[in-house]
């Protein structure tokens, strides 16, 4: 398989369980979840995934993803799924990804933006000097979307939380698809009995949270029936901003 065929490729996922809250809503790890397990699925049928890239020392990071929802999924269902490489900057990568049902109804879609990581300097990596094949990008963009965040406003810490062994994935951090999980836990009970009006998550990630790392979790003052929360992690010893989410809800 060649990469001039991308975006001719289908796939097939399915919603877990785990996936749904106790209201029977998708929860954001869901949305983030699927998203990931397809954009792997696909890249490694083009020697691109995780273990064909690890083996050259370096891997894909994720900047940031956004999902726009058509359809909230609300129960254990079979989905298709359709991907191609749309855009690439001088160092960021955008992936859009469609999701329907197997009747061809749309459900969401995503954008999703990433760099490639030396793994043992921890350092990004410029395309242009490297031997792979990423193939033309096809232009075809599914959503408004951007790597950058262009969000300011008032935050009040609202937990404190540490990285536990489970957070960490194979490169040696927290796997992307936790930190809508934290996102999630930040919510009140109103809030999420209101998930069925999700339209949109937007997952910044801004540093890396490693083993052992405590945060605090923050949120903007602003309520579902204001259409959009804010959601960040501050680490605990540097300051820095780890991550922001964001929800958007209809009104």
């Amino acid at each position: 398989m060649t990469l001039k065929n991308e975006s001719d490729c289908r796939y097939s996922c399915s919603v877990g369980m785990e996936m749904l809250n106790g209201q029977g809503f998708m929860k954001p790890y869901g949305y983030q979840a699927l998203v990931m397990e397809i954009a792997e699925r696909h890249l490694r049928q083009f020697h691109l995934g995780v273990d064909d890239l690890l083996q050259k020392g370096m891997s894909w990071v994720l900047v940031s993803s956004s999902i726009e929802i058509i359809n909230p999924i609300r129960a254990e269902i079979n989905l298709n799924a359709r991907t191609w490489h749309s855009e690439q900057d001088r160092l960021t990568f955008r992936r859009e990804l469609c999701f329907t049902d197997t009747a061809g109804a749309p459900l969401f879609n995503a954008a999703t933006f990433s760099v490639l990581m030396d793994v043992k300097e921890r350092r990004i990596l410029r395309p242009d000097k490297l031997h792979l094949d990423i193939g033309q990008s096809h232009s075809e963009f599914l959503i408004d979307a951007s790597p950058k965040l262009r969000f300011k406003g008032d935050m009040h810490n609202c937990d404190r939380r540490r990285v536990y062994p489970s957070c960490i994935d194979r490169l040696g951090h927290t796997n992307n698809c936790r930190y809508p999980e934290f996102a999630y836990d930040a919510l009140t009970d109103s809030e999420i009995a209101s998930l069925g009006k999700l339209r949109r998550m937007d997952v910044y990630f801004k540093s890396e949270l490693k083993p052992g790392d405590s945060f605090t979790v923050r949120r903007s003052a602003a309520s579902v029936e204001s259409g959009e929360l804010i959601i960040d992690g501050i680490l605990d010893d540097s300051g820095k901003q780890s991550f922001v989410c964001r929800l958007v809800f209809e009104p």
